[in-house]
C-alpha cells in the first residue's frame, strides 16, 4: 500500500468514473464565476464554523481560540478553488486532508454533512445573493456537486487508506492481510439482521 500522497490521490481519482467527477468544463464554469462566487467567502467561512461550534460533537474536534486559524484554512481553500488550476497539486491537497482529519478526530460524517451545507450554502447564494438564472444555477450546481464528490473521494479514502497504513505499521500486521481478515468477518455479517 503506497504512502506517496501523489499515488494515493490518482488511485482514488482513477475508481472515479469520469462522469461524476469534477471536470475540465466545470472548471472553466466556476472559474468564469469566480469574480461572483469570491465575495461568498465571509458567508462560508462564518457560516461554515457557526454550523461547527454549534454542534457538541463538532465543537469539541477545536481547541480554545483556534477559530480563527481554521477560518483561514477555510478561505485559502474557497480563494485557491476560485483561482484554480485543479491540478495534481490541488487534488493533493484534498487528499492530504483525510490524514489531517484523523490526527485533528474530524469523522467522514461530519465531513460529509459539511460539504452538504456548503452546497446548500451555495446554492441558495446563487439564487438569492447572485441572481443567477434558474439555468445557471441548475449548471453551477451540477459542477459544484462534481468538485464536492471528487473531493469527499479523495478525503475520506485517504482517511482510509491512512488509517490503515497507521494501524498496519503500529501492529506489525500487513494491509493485505488486514483487508483478508475485514472480508472474512464481513462474510459473517447479515445487514438484515442488524436492524
Amino acid at each position: 500500500m503506497s504512502t506517496s500522497l501523489a499515488e494515493i490521490t490518482e488511485s482514488i481519482l482513477a475508481q472515479l468514473p469520469p462522469a461524476c467527477r469534477f471536470s475540465s468544463e466545470d472548471e472553466a464554469l466556476l472559474l468564469r464565476l469566480a469574480p461572483a462566487l469570491a465575495p461568498l467567502e465571509d458567508l462560508l467561512a462564518k457560516g461554515f464554523y457557526d454550523t461547527l461550534f454549534a454542534h457538541s460533537e463538532t465543537a469539541a474536534v477545536f481547541s480554545s481560540g483556534e477559530r480563527g486559524e481554521r477560518e483561514m484554512a477555510l478561505r485559502r481553500w474557497w480563494r485557491r478553488t476560485l483561482e484554480g488550476p485543479f491540478d495534481a497539486r490541488y487534488w493533493q491537497w484534498q487528499a492530504a486532508v483525510g490524514l489531517i482529519h484523523i490526527r485533528r478526530g474530524v469523522t467522514n460524517p461530519m465531513m460529509l454533512a459539511m460539504w452538504g451545507w456548503i452546497l446548500n450554502a451555495l446554492q441558495e447564494a446563487l439564487i438569492e445573493r447572485i441572481k443567477l438564472p434558474a439555468q445557471e444555477v441548475a449548471r453551477a450546481m451540477e459542477a459544484l456537486h462534481r468538485l464536492a464528490a471528487t473531493v469527499q473521494a479523495l478525503t475520506a479514502e485517504s482517511y482510509l487508506h491512512h488509517y490503515l497504513l497507521a494501524l498496519s505499521h503500529s501492529t506489525g500486521v500487513s494491509i493485505d492481510l488486514i483487508h483478508r481478515l475485514v472480508a472474512v468477518e464481513v462474510a459473517g455479517l447479515n445487514p438484515d439482521a442488524q436492524g
